[in-house]
C-alpha cells in the first residue's frame, strides 16, 4: 500500500484554502439575512387574547418592516365581518382600521401582509373577545 507525504506547504495551502471558503460562506449568510426578511406582525390593538369590556373602534397592526395589508378578515361566530381594507394604500409600518359596531363575542383577526422591500408574504392572525 503507498503512502502519500504531504510537505508542510500544501498543508498550510489547504488550511488558508479551507478558512477563505468559510469565510466567503459566513459572508453570504450574512448578506443575505437582510434579504430574507418578512414583515412580522410587532403588536396590534386590540392584543391578541385581549378581554375587552366595549368593543374597539379600530383595530391597529404593527409591522416590523413597511408592507402592504393584502387581506384582513374579521371573524365571529364563524362569519366574515366587514372591514373596509383599502388594497391601493401606501405601504407602511402601521394600519389602523375603522371598525363597525361590533356585539359581545370572540373574533379572530387574519391578516396577510406584502414586504415592501421584497414581495415577500407573511401571514397570521390572533383573537380578542368582547363582553362576558
Amino acid at each position: 500500500m503507498p503512502v502519500y507525504k504531504i510537505d508542510s506547504d500544501t498543508n498550510g495551502t489547504l488550511f488558508m484554502l479551507k478558512n477563505s471558503l468559510l469565510a466567503f460562506a459566513l459572508c453570504g449568510i450574512v448578506a443575505a439575512g437582510p434579504c430574507m426578511a418578512h414583515a412580522k406582525l410587532q403588536s396590534s390593538s386590540p392584543a391578541n387574547n385581549a378581554h375587552l369590556s366595549e368593543a374597539p373602534k379600530t383595530l391597529t397592526l404593527q409591522f416590523s418592516e413597511a408592507a402592504q395589508l393584502a387581506v384582513l378578515k374579521l371573524i365571529r361566530d364563524g362569519k366574515e365581518v366587514p372591514v373596509p381594507l383599502d388594497k391601493s394604500a401606501k405601504a407602511g409600518q402601521s394600519f389602523t382600521l375603522t371598525l363597525p359596531a361590533l356585539s359581545p363575542g370572540n373574533y379572530t383577526v387574519q391578516w396577510s401582509a406584502v414586504a415592501a422591500d421584497d414581495g415577500h408574504v407573511t401571514k397570521g392572525s390572533f383573537v380578542f373577545s368582547i363582553g362576558a
